[in-house]
């Protein structure tokens, strides 16, 4: 991910997945009520994008503190609060 700002307090961010080549911007401008939003490739990273936003938004926006992740020989497990509360990986709606 990475962003540029621009002078008159509007920037635009960019995803990126380079394993399936897909990518997604989207450019903010001061007091705007929409935004542009440009995707291309298999992923649909700003979708992707928004369902992480609404899930963190819908869980009382959880700090780092909150959010733990345990690795161990057969792959990775995201998780919330506890190791016992692990966060489903979801396909993205939109």
């Amino acid at each position: 991910m990475s962003h540029e700002r621009y002078d008159d307090g509007s920037y635009t961010l960019w995803t990126y997945s380079t394993g399936t080549l897909s990518r997604a911007s989207a450019d903010y401008e001061p007091g705007a009520r929409e935004y542009v939003v440009a995707q291309s490739g298999p992923r649909r990273l700003w979708d992707e994008t928004e369902a992480a936003f609404r899930w963190w938004d819908e869980k009382d926006r959880p700090g780092f503190d909150r959010l733990g992740l345990t690795v161990h020989s057969g792959g990775e497990r995201a998780w919330l609060d506890s190791p016992d509360n692990p966060v489903a990986a979801e396909p993205c709606r939109g």
